[in-house]
């Protein structure tokens, strides 16, 4: 048996004592620390993932409420009914059919610039649809190329409208068209067409392209009822003139859509159609929006949107900036549809498409698939998502979780699911594992070197030096399980320079970062307070905060307002939108804040109207007086405004009392808002009012305790209440002011 003196038994015995230590306190740091940066990693994913589905819904939300405006505007029900009236006459009219689809023109532009931009696929499929002979093959041709030219010519004609108005306008809007492929909604009024059709595309062409531009969507169409015919579209593609009953995209979404849209009783519905890809322009990705267009209670055709995928990709690829949001290098968020396919770019396939094809390549993805993604250039429709996160989130399921994603990587997943029309998307954000735990395997190598670095420290200097190395890393120990349970530390002294002093600066700065990240937590939690006072009451919103899903509260006695300027409509199609915006803004601002000196609740503006209601959240008993001083506050900041900047701006401001019902209404976009009877009433004596006058009802009169000045002005006939008295209001008596 070996024989030791004790000082190698004193330095065998603390470096066990001093590796252990170090090997636990490294050990415990390692397990807190991954947890920690786990949970935080978790947070900050699904903080992602629910802020761009909130963007996405946001977006869905705004072409719906777009769709339904445009399709109710009588603007679009005249151009339905002067499109669809030009196209019948068109396929009434006397006309070889044969004729007009052989003119070299229309025909040479499929075959130039249609045909070869299609995969031989739908060549194939194309001309295996064809509902007619093709023309024979010019004499002498091979029986190959015989072949090759007659299947071709079989495609071009089942591409081709059958129709006489659908050939003639796709002649002279499309073929003729002097603008080039891309840009033929350039072209208001055809040199070409002297049909009515010309005459209606040059009045209501610039206003639809106008639209589509401000508005960034790909096409907009109208299609008749009677016949599914495309009777108008801004970016005149292939589908331009075409039927979606019976023409070559009866089978597509965008016939989906409109078959969906067209089956409606009523106006204002509004249906989704998810992404596929779109033969007309070239097999993109396209989803379409639909809603109905009514005239008297009698439906005349459909408004279709053709909704591009860029805006969405944009707002999931946060427009390529991943490590500016938070995503560091390996981070993303994208979408997958109830198909198991992306709905957004993948953020590798953006940043590398020839290794991503060669690692997709390598994990053996199907070569046709393959073919696909470097075809089309993009991993939206091509790429497939049979992860865990897609599964559940396709499911229903919001959840976390550590899974291996698309490319076979390990990541950390955050998803949850998102409605698009009848079908469900899923939403993830994901990060790879090697990423987010990068700090702790560095704290792991770290962890090894120290104990090393203790080791020799303990063999070499004995157990003094043993002594100063294993104070600092029991204040190590003890700062990280108080860090570990969630608790708060002081920075740690940095005692000495070697690697123990090393591991407490990187410990304090860790610190440091974790408390500098809850700051940042609990900002963004008083912005989203703050941001949520903005739009409802204080009383009303700390309810919605504590959990209360419906709010709506019956107010038995308050008075409501409406001010609304005469004649701003006319004004401002003269006025740049940037300066309406400014002059609504700095007279609203003013009415907004007499509205609060006077503890007067401002409900919403709508245009260039202004709602306001004094009584409730919190009881008032001298609501009426309030409402009252407000309506002279508000005459006089126009007053105020029209000599400031020039105007002669009139209003009208009514006010009645009574009761009514107020609540939330809204998920995603809250609004508190007012409804009864005292509302319309209110409304009524806006509307009927005279301009810079303040025109209030008896009832309102009545629960008045000051004593303004009151002018009878007469019975009026008030829609649905019958006659009313109705006063005008002015200045109070100086005595009484």
């Amino acid at each position: 048996m070996p024989h030791f003196n004790l000082a190698t038994k004193s330095s065998l015995f603390l470096l066990l004592i001093c590796l252990s230590t170090s090997l636990t306190v490294g050990w415990i740091s390692y397990i807190n620390s991954k947890a920690a940066l786990e949970a935080q990693t978790f947070d900050r994913l699904t903080a992602l993932q629910t802020a761009k589905t909130a963007e996405i819904e946001r977006y869905f939300a705004q072409i719906a409420n777009q769709i339904q405006t445009v399709a109710e505007n009588p603007n679009t029900v005249s151009a339905l009914e002067d499109f669809s009236s030009a196209y019948a006459t068109l396929n009434d009219a006397p006309g070889d059919l044969t004729a007009l689809e052989s003119k070299p023109s229309l025909r040479q532009f499929y075959g130039d610039e249609i045909l070869p931009k299609l995969p031989a696929s739908l060549l194939s499929s194309a001309s295996t649809s064809a509902t007619y002979s093709a023309p024979t093959a010019p004499s002498g041709a091979s029986a190959e190329g015989g072949a090759e030219s007659q299947q071709l010519a079989s495609a071009l004609s089942s591409l081709m409208p059958r129709q006489t108005a659908g050939l003639y306008l796709q002649q002279h809007y499309i073929a003729d068209n002097p603008h080039i492929s891309g840009e033929k909604h350039l072209l208001t009024r055809s040199s070409t067409d002297s049909s009515d059709y010309a005459e209606a595309h040059a009045v209501y062409h610039p206003v639809f392209r106008s639209f589509l531009q401000k508005f960034d969507y790909y096409d907009v169409f109208l299609v008749d009822s009677l016949n599914g015919n495309i009777v108008y579209s801004v970016f005149k593609e292939t589908d331009f003139a075409t039927s979606l009953t019976t023409g070559p995209y009866r089978h597509t979404n965008i016939a989906r859509a409109f078959s969906l849209a067209d089956q409606a009783m009523a106006p204002g519905a509004v249906h989704f159609v998810d992404f596929e890809p779109y033969q007309p322009s070239f097999q993109a990705p396209a989803a379409f929006i639909a809603s109905p267009v009514f005239k008297n209670d009698v439906q005349l055709g459909v408004l279709i949107f053709q909704i591009p995928v860029d805006r969405i990709n944009d707002v999931m690829t946060s427009s390529g900036q991943w490590s500016e949001h938070g995503l560091g290098n390996s981070g993303e968020t994208y979408l997958v549809g109830p198909d198991f396919t992306m709905r957004s770019a993948s953020r590798f396939f953006i940043e590398d498409p020839a290794g991503y094809l060669i690692a997709l390549d390598n994990l053996g993805y199907p070569e046709d698939k393959l073919a696909r993604l470097a075809r089309y250039n993009t991993s939206i429709l091509n790429q497939t998502i049979n992860t865990d996160a897609a599964l559940e989130a396709l499911g229903g399921q919001r959840g976390t979780k550590i899974i291996e994603d698309y490319r076979e990587v390990d990541v950390l997943s955050s998803y949850g699911p998102i409605d698009f029309g009848l079908d469900r998307w899923a939403v993830i954000a994901e990060i790879d594992a090697s990423e987010a735990f990068a700090p702790v395997a560095s704290l792991q190598r770290t962890i090894t070197l120290w104990t090393l670095s203790i080791a020799a420290l303990v063999i070499f200097l004995g157990i003094w030096n043993v002594r100063q190395i294993t104070q600092p890393v029991i204040a190590l120990t003890e700062a990280a399980k108080v860090v570990g349970a969630g608790g708060n530390v002081e920075p740690l002294k940095q005692q000495s320079s070697d690697e123990i002093g090393e591991l407490t600066n990187q410990f304090n700065q860790m610190v440091d970062n974790l408390h500098q990240q809850q700051i940042t937590i609990d900002r963004q939690t008083n912005e989203n307070n703050e941001l949520l006072l903005n739009v409802l009451p204080e009383p009303i919103a700390n309810r919605l905060k504590n959990g209360e899903a419906k709010i709506a509260d019956a107010f038995p006695s308050v008075s409501v307002l409406f001010a609304d300027i005469v004649g701003f409509t006319e004004m401002s199609r003269a006025v740049p939108p940037i300066t309406i915006l400014r002059m609504l803004d700095d007279l609203f601002g003013a009415f907004d804040q007499a509205a609060l000196d006077l503890g007067v609740e401002k409900i919403k503006t709508i245009g260039d109207s202004y709602m306001a209601v004094c009584g409730l959240p919190y009881a008032n008993p001298e609501h009426a007086d309030q409402v009252a001083a407000l309506s002279l506050k508000i005459l006089e900041q126009l007053q105020f405004f029209n000599k400031q900047n020039g105007t002669h701006l009139k209003m009208r401001v009514g006010a009645h009392s009574g009761a009514v019902v107020a609540g939330v209404v809204g998920s995603s976009k809250f609004i508190y808002d007012l409804w009864g009877d005292t509302v319309n009433m209110a409304s009524r004596m806006e509307s009927t009012g005279i301009p810079d006058q303040i025109q209030v009802s008896e009832a309102f009169r009545e629960h008045l305790s000051k004593p303004f000045n009151l002018d009878f002005r007469g019975e009026l006939e008030v829609k649905g209440v019958g006659t009313v008295s109705t006063y005008f209001l002015s200045d109070m008596p100086k005595e009484a002011a």
